[in-house]
C-alpha cells in the first residue's frame, strides 16, 4: 500500500496517511475504522450496512433477503475499501494539511485533488 504524508506547519510532525485499497476492510467491514480510532467512519459504515439490511429485509421474503443482504453487506465492504483512505484524506485536507513532499502530491493530483506546493 502506498503512503501518503501530510503536514499541518513547520512545528508538527507529519501525518503518514495509507493510500490506496484496502484488504482488510472486505473481511473487517465496520470494525475496521475502529482499528484506527475513527469512530464517525465506524458509525457511518455500520449505519450504511443497517439500513441496506433493512431495507432489504423489509421487501424481500426472509431467505431469498439473507442471501441477498450478505451479498450486499460485501459491496458495501468493497466500496468502502476502495474510497476509504481517500475520504481520511480529504477530510485533513480540508481542515488545512498539505501534503509533504512531491510523491505526495503527484498522488493526489492523479486521484483528482489538485493543489500546488509551497
Amino acid at each position: 500500500m502506498k503512503k501518503i504524508y501530510l503536514k499541518y506547519d513547520e512545528y508538527t510532525p507529519p501525518i503518514e496517511c495509507d493510500y490506496g485499497f484496502i484488504s482488510s476492510m472486505l473481511y473487517l467491514g465496520f470494525l475496521y475504522p475502529i482499528r484506527k480510532k475513527n469512530y464517525k467512519m465506524f458509525y457511518i459504515i455500520l449505519m450504511t450496512q443497517v439500513a441496506v439490511v433493512t431495507l432489504i429485509m423489509c421487501f424481500i421474503p426472509f431467505k431469498l433477503g439473507i442471501v441477498i443482504s450478505l451479498i450486499m453487506l460485501f459491496i458495501i465492504n468493497i466500496l468502502f475499501a476502495f474510497n476509504y483512505n481517500m475520504i481520511i484524506i480529504e477530510e485533513l485536507l480540508r481542515k488545512g494539511y498539505i501534503p509533504l513532499d512531491h510523491n505526495s502530491s503527484d498522488l493526489l493530483i492523479r486521484k483528482g485533488i489538485y493543489f500546488k506546493l509551497q
